[in-house]
């Protein structure tokens, strides 16, 4: 994937040449910006497949045989070459961590939209598997304080599983947290407090 970070590189000095562009030298300027587009454009080119890229299980682009990688990719609507990289490397890690499986079915039946999404679903899976691991671990213990901690170990990883359904569910349905404060206006003493009789 040495195009791509060449790419990155590109679009990288690209942006440097917009912002330091001199504002008082016309033709510098003008020089400079015109080299930060042929770095914007040769950029864009190394990004481009040289064959289409065909999505698989999980709305993953499918590496062509010809870029030698493991893996599928988010799909983009015009996925590149950045895209595929990050798709195999999303795919690698789920792979190495046992749930490659059960990540793509998670990301395909939540249909998520965008790397985010799709990290979400995969540490999802990877929080499920670990916490149904560690209470079955928990069952089969001998010693009493070795099952208590996994149990523990395993409703934390539960809790955190819950808390990243609940980020999914936010980003998939843009749905927001509002607070709402009322004052209120007592008029005469206030009590505050329990009394007994």
């Amino acid at each position: 994937m040495e195009k791509v970070r060449n790419a990155l590189k590109m679009q990288r000095e690209a942006q440097r040449k917009r912002l330091l562009a001199p504002e008082n030298d016309p033709i510098w300027r003008e020089f400079d910006l015109r080299c930060a587009n042929d770095l914007e454009h040769q950029s864009t080119e190394l990004l481009r497949p040289t064959e289409p890229l065909e999505t698989g299980a999980g709305g993953e682009i499918i590496p062509p045989p010809s870029s030698n990688l493991p893996g599928l990719e988010t799909v983009l609507q015009e996925p590149d070459l950045l895209n595929l990289a990050a798709s195999s490397q999303r795919m690698d890690l789920v792979e190495k961590a046992g749930v490659l499986e059960l990540a793509l079915e998670t990301s395909h039946l939540c249909a998520t939209k965008g790397p985010v999404q799709k990290m979400l679903t995969h540490q999802l899976a990877a929080a499920h598997k670990r916490a149904l691991e560690l209470m079955g671990e928990s069952a089969q213990a001998k010693d009493p304080d070795i099952a208590c901690k996994k149990a523990k170990v395993a409703a934390k990883m539960m809790d955190a599983f819950s808390r990243a359904a609940l980020t999914l569910q936010r980003l998939q349905t843009g749905a927001s947290q509002v607070v709402t404060v009322q004052h209120v206006q007592i008029n005469g003493p206030a009590v505050v407090g329990n009394f007994t009789n």
